[in-house]
């Protein structure tokens, strides 16, 4: 049996092109949206807050941090930024597959903002968890109270701000439509096809 391989028909223009492409991308995310019910996945932003946990885990640590510096400062020098998908690779979250698909397929313009104030907020955790370990190192624990107390509420609203745009909101008090959705990787896998 030979094989043809698919190729570009040539009656097909841009326009029929960009309704199949759009036609595609609206089912992944349909069918993807319809996998979220009874998830901790946000049907319209195809995102979790779960992911925050990596975040709020060290928050919670640099507020305890003063009282015991001994205890909880080896666990937040070994603190590194992950991605989403290396988060949910590696955790325990039931739907993690399902989460990282999700991700990857999320509308374009979330996963903009939400990767943007991702690496945002990476920055300032590591820059925190720098100043705080040069503290620790000289075992001064007075100005490690004011310090931590200075970023504990900086870092709180960062992750606030990651967490609005999971939750639907882009930043600007824009809302998310759910039906305005396009994903690079599904539009390259269709832009594939007709190549």
């Amino acid at each position: 049996m030979t094989v043809v391989p698919f190729r570009k028909h040539e009656s097909w223009n841009a326009q029929s092109r960009e309704e199949l492409a759009s036609t595609y991308r609206d089912a992944i995310f349909d069918h993807i949206r319809a996998h979220t019910v009874g998830t901790n996945i946000n049907p319209t932003t195809l995102l979790t807050t779960d992911y925050l946990n990596h975040f709020n885990e060290v928050v919670m640590m640099l507020e305890m941090l003063p009282s015991a510096p001994g205890e909880l400062a080896a666990d937040l020098a070994d603190w590194n930024p992950v991605s989403y998908e290396e988060h949910f690779d590696e955790s325990g979250f039931r739907d993690k597959a399902l989460a990282v698909t999700a991700y990857e397929n999320a509308p374009l313009e979330i996963r903009e903002a939400f990767d943007l104030a991702v690496a945002d907020l990476d920055q300032e955790m590591v820059l925190a968890l720098q100043e705080v370990q040069k503290l620790v190192n000289l075992g001064n624990v007075g100005d490690l109270q004011s310090l931590c107390g200075k970023w504990v509420p900086e870092l709180q609203s960062l992750i606030m701000h990651v967490a609005t745009i999971v939750n639907g909101e882009l930043g600007d008090g824009a809302k998310v439509d759910a039906d305005a959705h396009a994903s690079d990787e599904a539009q390259a896998a269709v832009d594939a096809l007709f190549d």
